[in-house]
C-alpha cells in the first residue's frame, strides 16, 4: 500500500501544525514530489508571531536546540525532529487503519543535505545520488541480498514487504520493479510457502531461514537424546526444605532437575519463575554442579548475580568465551562440560541465530540447557520464534499464577494479558480508574508522579513511554520538578551520548540516572541498563549509588553512556519490577508492548492516553492488542511437500502433510546476516501448525473438539451463574450496571467459543468423520444437543420432529 500526494500533503499540514503553528511560531512550507524522494522544506520563525509581531524573546520553551558554525545557527539534529515526525507518521497510518509503518532503517542511508553554507560542494547530494544508484543496481540485479534483507528480522514476508523494499532502494518504475520482484521471487533461495492443505498463504521466506530453524531442531533432539542431567533426590530434597512452592512451581522444579539435556519452563510475568529457578540452582549445587546463569540482557544477567548465580553474564559474552575456549588450547576460560547446567533466563529474546550457537555450544560440551521465558512478551529484534518450538517439543512446565500484584483483580488482569486477552485486562484496569484520558496526557502523568513524590519520595517508581523523544522530555520534567520539591542539588551539563546521538544533560545530586553503554574497563558496575542514584558530582567525577547498593565512580570526560534514568521504553523493562508504573501510551504499543509494560508493578499502574488521537476505549484496546507475533516459518510447507499433499490430498484417511524436509536447492551455511521486519503479517505460524497437526492426528483433532467443547460450557456456565445472582440486585444499584457489563462481557465469550466451536468441527470433520466429531460434543453436552449442534453446523440434516435453532447449550 503507498500513500498519495494528497495524503502526503495533509500529513505535512498537520505535522507542522502540531509542532509550529499551534504553538505560535510562523511557517513557511513547501513539498517537492520529487521521484522516488518526496520530501518536505519547512522554514520556522524562533520567536512566537502575535497581533504586535514577532515576540522580543525566544521560543525557548518549544525547545529547538541550536548549534553554531562559523558565527550562524542552525536547529540541531539532537532536536529528534525526524524522530518527532516518524511518531506522527505511525499514528495517522494507525488511525486511517493503513498497513503502513515507517521503517526506521531505509535500504540506503543517506546523509543529510542542509544549504551549501553546511556542506562542501555539495558532495553529500553527490555521495547520496551515489549509494541510491548503487542501491537500485543492487536491487536490478543481485536478489538474493533483498532476500536477506527481506529476512533480517522476520521469517517471513509478502509480496507488497518486497515491493516496498525495492521501491526504497530506488527502483522507481513499475516495470522494472515488477521484473525484480520476480527475479527475487524466483531465485533459488527463495521458498514460497503453503498451508497444511498445500494452499498458497502469498507467504515467502528463504533457503537460509529454513536451513537455520531445522539446524535448531536437529540440535534439540540430539539434546532431547542425551542421557543424564538429573539431580540426586538428596539434593533435591535438600533444596526443597529452603524453599516453599506451590504445585506449579514444584512441577516446574521437577522438570528442571529431572534426567533431560535441555527443558523449558514457562514463566508468565510475575508468577515468580525466578524464585523456581533458584530452587533449582541450589539443587544442581548441591550435586557439585557448575552452575550458569545466562541472559540475553545485562539488567537480566545482573539481577540473576544479584539472586545468587555465582556466575552470570549475557548469552552473547559466554557464547563468544566458550568458542575462543574451545579454538584456543591455552585460554583461561573454563569450557562447559557435561557437569554443567547453564539457565537462560528470557530466553525467548533470543534470536535463531543466537539459540543455534547457544545449543551448538551445548551439544559440542554436554552441558545442560534449562530454558526459562514467556513467548507472549517481548522477543527478539532479529529474528526468532524458535523458543516456541523448542518448548512444544522438550520436557515442559508452565508457572502461570501471578504473584507480583497484590490484588485479586490485578493478577486476573496479569493473567488476561499473558493470555491475549488484552481488552479484558484493559477494562479492569479502566473499572478501577487506573487508565486516564487527557488531551494533553504527558502534562497529567507529570502532575501526578510529583504528587505521588511529594508523598511518599521512597517509593521505587518507573515511567513507560513508547518512542525516545518522549522519554527524553519525560526525564527532564521529573528533574526539574525533584528540584522543585528540594530533592535534587545543583546541576552541571555534561555530553552525554547513546549509540550514535550525542546530546546535553544537566544532572544534579539527587537525580536519577541510567547507564546505555557498558566500560568495565573503567568500572566493573559501568554496565548497560544499571540505574542508579547520584550521590556527589563535578565536572571531572561523578559517584551514583545503583539500585543494587552498589557504588561506582566514573569520569563524565571519558565515560558519557549516562542519561536522566526517571523514564525509558518498555523494551528497557522486560524482566523488571517496581513498585508503581505510569506509562504513556503511543503507537508503538500493541500486544507484546501492552503485555511488558502493565505487569511490571508490584503496587499501582496508571496508563495516560491522548483522547484526541485516541477515540473511546474499543479503539484503544484494538491498538493495544495488535499482534506483532513473529512466527518461524516450521508451521508452512514448501512447494515439494504441497505437491506431496496434493497428490495424496483428497485422501481424509492419512496425513495431510509431512513434517519440513529438504528444500529444492543445496542448503547454504548459517551464517546469517543481521536483518529487518515489519510487523504486520498473517497471524502465528504457531496456529497454522497447531492446525495442521490437527489434520494429521485423529487423537488431537479429538483432544481438541472435546477441549473447545468444554471451554463453551465453562462460558454458559459462567453466564447463568451470572444471571442468577443479579436477580437478587436492585437494577437501580451501581453493582447492577457494573453487573450488566459483565454480562455483556459473559455473553460475548460464550459467542466467541461457539464460533470457534463450530470453526473446529467444520474443519475436523474431514479427518475424524462427522460421528466422531458428533460423539466428541455429546461427552460434553449430551447426544440431543450434540446432534441439534451439528445441524446448525450444516454437518446433519434436521430431523422434522426437531426445532432448527434449538439452544443446544441449555
Amino acid at each position: 500500500m503507498q500513500i498519495t500526494d494528497a495524503q502526503r500533503i495533509e500529513m505535512a499540514r498537520q505535522h507542522i501544525q502540531e509542532q509550529f503553528t499551534d504553538n505560535g511560531l510562523a511557517c513557511q512550507w513547501a513539498i517537492h514530489m520529487q521521484a522516488g524522494n518526496p520530501h518536505l522544506h519547512v522554514l520556522v520563525t524562533t520567536r512566537r508571531l502575535g497581533r504586535e509581531g514577532l515576540d522580543k524573546h525566544k521560543a525557548t520553551d518549544l525547545n529547538p536546540d541550536f548549534a553554531r558554525k562559523n558565527g550562524k545557527g542552525f536547529v540541531s539534529t539532537q532536536d529528534r525532529i525526524s524522530e518527532k515526525w516518524e511518531a506522527f507518521q505511525n499514528r495517522y497510518f494507525e488511525e486511517r487503519e493503513f498497513e503502513l509503518r515507517v521503517d526506521p532503517r531505509g535500504v540506503v542511508f543517506q546523509l543529510h543535505e542542509g544549504k551549501a553554507r553546511h556542506i562542501e560542494a555539495s558532495w553529500k547530494t553527490a555521495e547520496n545520488e551515489a549509494r541510491l544508484e548503487d542501491a537500485r543496481q543492487t536491487a536490478l540485479v543481485e536478489p538474493k541480498t533483498i532476500l536477506e534483507k527481506l529476512t533480517a528480522r522476520q521469517c517471513l514476508f509478502t509480496e507488497r514487504e518486497l515491493n516496498a523494499v525495492l521501491k526504497k532502494a530506488g527502483v522507481e518504475d513499475m516495470i522494472e520493479r515488477e521484473a525484480a520482484k520476480q527475479r527475487v521471487l524466483s531465485c533459488p533461495e527463495c521458498v514460497k510457502l503453503y498451508d497444511g492443505q498445500g494452499q498458497e498463504t502469498g507467504l515467502y521466506t528463504s533457503t537460509l531461514v529454513r536451513a537455520e530453524e531445522r539446524a535448531i531442531l536437529e540440535l534439540t533432539d540430539r539434546k532431547m537424546r542425551e542421557g543424564g542431567g538429573h539431580v540426586s533426590e538428596r539434593a533435591r530434597q535438600q533444596a526443597l526444605s529452603r524453599k516453599t512452592l506451590d504445585p506449579e512451581q514444584r512441577e516446574a522444579f521437577d522438570v528442571m532437575t529431572a534426567a533431560n539435556r535441555l527443558c523449558v519452563i514457562q514463566g508468565r510475568a510475575g508468577a515468580g519463575k525466578s524464585y523456581t529457578m533458584g530452587a533449582a540452582r541450589d539443587a544442581f549445587e548441591v550435586d557439585g554442579w557448575r552452575v550458569v546463569g545466562l541472559a540475553p540482557t545485562n539488567t537480566v544477567s545482573r539481577d540473576m548475580h544479584t539472586d545468587g548465580f555465582q556466575e552470570a553474564s549475557t548469552v552473547h559474552a559466554e557464547l563468544l568465551r566458550q568458542e575462543k575456549a574451545r579454538t584456543n588450547p591455552r585460554s583461561r576460560v573454563k569450557a562447559w562440560d557435561r557437569k554443567t547446567v547453564v539457565f537462560v533466563d528470557e530466553a525467548a529474546m533470543l534470536d535463531n541465530r543466537t539459540m543455534h550457537r547457544l545449543l551448538q555450544q551445548a551439544d559440542v560440551s554436554g552441558a545442560k540447557v534449562v530454558m526459562i521465558g514467556d513467548d507472549a512478551q517481548l522477543a527478539s529484534i532479529q529474528r526468532g520464534g524458535m523458543y516456541t518450538e523448542i518448548r512444544q517439543k522438550t520436557d515442559s512446565a508452565l508457572i502461570s499464577l501471578v504473584r507480583r500484584q497484590k490484588q485479586d483483580w490485578m493478577r486476573q488482569a496479569s493473567m488476561d494479558l499473558a493470555d491475549g486477552k488484552i481488552k479484558e485486562a484493559m477494562t479492569a484496569y479502566q473499572e478501577h480508574d487506573c487508565i486516564k484520558a487527557a488531551k494533553e496526557p504527558i502534562e497529567v502523568l507529570l502532575q501526578d508522579w510529583k504528587r505521588d513524590v511529594a508523598r511518599n519520595p521512597d517509593v521505587n517508581r518507573f515511567i513507560y513511554a513508547g518512542i525516545n523523544t518522549e522519554v527524553n522530555r519525560i526525564n527532564d520534567a521529573c528533574s526539574k520538578t525533584m528540584r522543585e520539591l528540594g530533592k535534587v542539588r545543583g546541576g552541571i551539563t555534561y555530553a552525554c551520548e547513546k549509540g550514535e546521538k550525542k546530546f546535553q544533560q544537566t544532572i544534579g545530586v539527587g537525580d536519577r540516572i541510567q547507564f546505555n553503554a557498558t566500560a568495565k574497563n573503567i568500572d566493573k558496575n559501568l554496565i548497560n541498563g544499571n540505574f542508579g542514584t547520584v550521590q556527589k558530582q563535578s565536572q571531572k567525577q561523578i559517584e551514583v549509588r545503583l539500585d543494587s547498593g552498589a557504588m561506582v565512580s566514573f569520569n563524565p570526560g571519558e565515560y558519557k553512556g549516562f542519561a536522566l534514568g526517571y523514564a525509558g521504553t518498555v523494551y528497557k523493562g522486560q524482566g523488571k519490577t517496581q513498585t508503581d508504573v505510569y506509562a504513556l501510551h503511543g503507537v508503538t504499543w500493541n500486544n507484546r508492548t501492552t503485555y511488558v509494560g502493565a505487569t511490571r508493578h508490584k503496587g499501582n499502574f496508571t496508563l495516560y492516553v491522548d483522547s484526541e488521537k485516541v477515540k473511546g476505549f474499543e479503539q484503544l484496546a484494538r491498538s493495544m492488542s495488535r499482534s506483532q507475533d513473529r512466527a518461524s516459518t516450521l508451521g508452512y510447507l514448501d512447494e515439494r511437500q504441497a505437491n506431496q499433499v496434493k497428490e495424496r490430498g483428497r485422501d481424509r484417511d492419512g496425513p495431510a502433510l509431512t513434517l519440513p524436509g529438504r528444500s529444492r536447492v543445496e542448503e547454504p551455511s548459517l551464517d546469517a546476516p543481521k536483518l529487518e521486519i515489519d510487523p504486520e503479517r498473517l497471524r502465528a505460524a504457531r496456529e497454522a501448525r497447531d492446525r495442521q497437526e490437527r489434520f494429521a492426528n485423529p487423537e488431537k483433532a479429538r483432544e481438541h473438539i472435546q477441549a473447545k467443547a468444554r471451554e463453551l460450557r465453562e462460558t454458559i456456565t459462567a453466564r447463568d451463574k451470572h444471571k442468577a445472582a443479579m436477580v437478587k440486585m436492585r437494577p437501580e444499584s451501581l453493582d447492577y450496571r457494573a453487573a450488566v457489563k459483565k454480562l455483556v462481557r459473559l455473553e460475548g465469550k460464550e459467542q466467541e467459543a461457539d464460533l470457534v466451536l463450530r470453526k473446529s468441527c467444520k474443519e475436523l470433520a474431514g479427518t475424524l468423520g462427522k460421528q466422531a466429531v458428533k460423539a466428541e460434543i455429546a461427552k460434553v453436552f449430551g447426544l440431543e444437543k450434540a446432534g441439534v449442534f451439528m445441524q446448525q453446523c450444516g454437518l446433519e440434516k434436521a430431523v422434522k420432529h426437531q426445532i432448527k435453532g434449538m439452544d443446544y447449550s441449555r
